[in-house]
């Protein structure tokens, strides 16, 4: 890897494995991936943070909920009589902490290309991937107001595409890998209240 992933610190080593095992069973299956950083924050606002879902689960409800709207914006394409590709979501999450102690979520998505070739325009609340994956994160948290989609956010660069008979893949294989080692680093995770800080989908 020409990039040095020492500059986010100590990584856990096994963190780092389980991204690469993610990453290359989405490969597997694609020929063409589109990897995504997306990041998932809470409300700053007292009382909407009171009623929103924060518990240890809403990450996996998120995932559920984004796996579940991809196979409906699959189904409204066939109904509407385009050509569709399977699309199995696979991805890897972690949980943060800011200097602050506010919790926060990392994560990265893998899809079939085919299917999602760009997330979108970020500030369409429909018909985007993004709107999809601001949906899922909002409705794993309970809420329902389109403002609270700027709880999601989408990195600058954020995306790439992974094309196993590109002729770039090794040089943007790395650049993913580096990007996403930023997951693995150790400062920021809480190891003390006996919640997972890490988490990827299985198959």
């Amino acid at each position: 890897m020409k990039y040095d992933i020492s500059v986010y610190g100590e990584l856990k080593k096994e963190y780092l494995r389980l991204i690469e095992k993610t990453i290359d069973r989405a490969q597997e299956e694609y020929t063409r991936v589109m990897a995504i950083r997306v990041d998932f924050r809470l409300p700053a606002d007292k009382m909407k943070l009171e009623q929103a879902k924060t518990d240890s689960a809403v990450i996996t409800r998120c995932m559920k909920s984004l796996s579940e709207r991809i196979k409906a914006d699959l189904k409204r394409r066939k109904k509407g009589g385009k050509r569709i590709y399977p699309c199995q979501l696979r991805y890897v999450w972690v949980r943060e902490f800011n200097k602050k102690g506010k919790k926060h979520y990392h994560t990265l998505l893998l899809l079939n290309r085919e299917v999602y070739f760009h997330p979108g325009d970020y500030l369409k609340s429909d018909g985007t991937l993004a709107s999809m994956i601001s949906g899922a994160w909002m409705s794993a948290l309970g809420l329902s107001c389109p403002k609270d989609r700027y709880l999601t956010q989408f990195p600058d660069d954020g995306y790439y595409y992974l094309d196993k008979n590109g002729k770039k893949h090794l040089e943007t294989r790395d650049a993913v890998a580096f990007r996403t080692a930023y997951l693995a680093k150790l400062r920021t995770k809480n190891t003390d209240d006996g919640e997972r800080n890490f988490g990827s989908s299985q198959g």
